[in-house]
């Protein structure tokens, strides 16, 4: 092989390596930033590794106010995955079990127009098997199961609520929030959080990863403000 393609294939593959190490050293130092935050506001810490196909959890959480934020990233590199793809999956979510119903569950996400919540509707009752429980398990985070008897809610406010029977209330008063209105504010549908309530408590979710500490602080508080106004 001619050695000036030699020279080119090693300096190829040492700048490859320096860019991992970057992105290591970078990693490493957000989450060191998001530690240093949780500890100033006496928040526990704790990071999860990446392993088995599973991707890696950072979670910061209030044993005090029973409240947990997990941000989870899984890149498409993984291998071993139960979901069988191999694309990145990144989310935000955070949970607070104390705002609990009974049963049933609702979810509120960002207006949608009417045609598209009809497909929407359609799409729900159609969907069965492991093929539908995927698609809610992505839309929900993990709830499949729960989520299969929501239907859309036709009432006036702000948002597209859909609910299984007898949890068509269970958001009234999160939806007119203004911390969530505020939240919505100058972003489109896919970076608007999407909320849930149900026997696991309320969930305020994002597809996509938190990263800096005030972007973090910022999430959270919504979080504890719209669980707030949901315990009433």
């Amino acid at each position: 092989m001619d050695p000036l393609l030699i020279a080119l294939f090693v300096l190829a593959s040492l700048g490859g390596t320096a860019l991992i190490a970057v992105a290591i050293r970078a990693g490493a130092k957000a989450k060191e930033a998001q530690r240093k935050m949780a500890a100033q506001n006496g928040w526990q810490f704790e990071f999860v590794p990446a392993s088995g196909g599973k991707g890696s959890e950072t979670l910061i959480s209030d044993p005090a106010e029973g409240w947990t934020l997990t941000l989870y990233s899984r890149s498409g590199s993984s291998s071993g995955s139960s979901s069988g793809s191999g694309s990145s999956v990144r989310w935000s979510m955070h949970e607070d079990p104390g705002a609990a119903i009974p049963e049933g569950m609702a979810v509120l996400g960002p207006d949608i127009p009417e045609k598209t919540a009809a497909m929407a509707d359609k799409m729900m009752g159609l969907m069965g098997g492991d093929i539908g429980r995927w698609l809610l398990d992505k839309m929900t985070g993990g709830l499949g199961e729960e989520a299969q008897g929501l239907r859309s809610v036709e009432s006036d406010g702000p948002g597209h609520l859909m609910a299984s029977p007898g949890a068509e209330t269970a958001l009234d008063d999160v939806r007119f929030a203004p911390e969530l209105n505020n939240a919505r504010a100058g972003k489109n549908e896919a970076q608007q959080p999407l909320v849930m309530r149900g026997s696991f408590g309320l969930r305020v979710r994002v597809g996509y990863l938190l990263r800096k500490p005030e972007e973090i602080e910022a999430f959270i508080a919504l979080g504890r403000a719209l669980s707030d106004t949901a315990k009433g």
